[in-house]
């Protein structure tokens, strides 16, 4: 944004850009977009400043790069609008955390979005760089059967001697790619936000 910008402004250029490439317009986008409690997660909302810092991150390798927007909370292609929520368990037994954005572009870019971080889970698999973080072990996931299409990975986060699991779900429901991301602890392999928070979200897009 800016320095002379408002976000009114910003909103209505957003809004002029969603009709021009037929994708969903900002305000539609956020209602669309889960919020509360719902199926054993509570959606909430995240602070701008929180959102931005990951908004340029730059992989080592150009081929990655779709996988290091992602871990930083957005699509390569950038999108008209997103709509982030944090994710946090309700039950206390429950140890897997996480977030999901919302990210609408045109069907064309939505269908390239997921059609390029295919490919850089082929190429990637040995992981890249990115702000002076390592990604490793990229490896595909099954997604669920939801959406027009959908690609899930796990991927691992090195900070010094830690290694943390995290797995991708990606949805396309026509031009809205929907992204979430879990990482759990105690059991990684039980890292995925579950199918029925994905299919509530997915059904809310209508």
């Amino acid at each position: 944004m800016s320095a002379n910008s408002t976000p009114l402004a910003d909103e209505a250029k957003a809004d002029a850009e969603a009709e021009r490439i037929g994708a969903m317009a900002p305000q539609a986008l956020e209602k669309a977009t889960l919020s509360g409690k719902e199926n054993g997660f509570e959606a909430k909302k995240v602070a701008k400043a929180d959102v931005e810092a990951g908004r340029d991150m730059k992989a080592d390798k150009a081929e990655c790069q779709p996988l290091a927007s992602l871990a930083g909370g957005f699509t390569h292609i950038p999108a008209v609008v997103v709509a982030h929520r944090a994710l946090e368990p309700i039950e206390t037994t429950n140890a897997t955390v996480g977030s999901m954005w919302l990210a609408s572009h045109s069907e064309r870019n939505a269908r390239k979005v997921l059609a390029e971080v295919r490919t850089s889970l082929k190429e990637c698999a040995d992981g890249f760089n990115t702000l002076g973080l390592t990604y490793k072990s990229v490896k595909p996931v099954k997604a669920p059967a939801l959406g027009d299409e959908a690609v899930g990975y796990r991927i691992a986060n090195v900070v010094g001697k830690q290694k943390v699991s995290m797995t991708y779900t990606l949805v396309r429901k026509e031009g809205v790619v929907a992204v979430f991301y879990g990482v759990n602890m105690l059991t990684p392999e039980k890292s995925a936000i579950p199918d029925s928070v994905i299919r509530g979200q997915i059904e809310k897009l209508g």
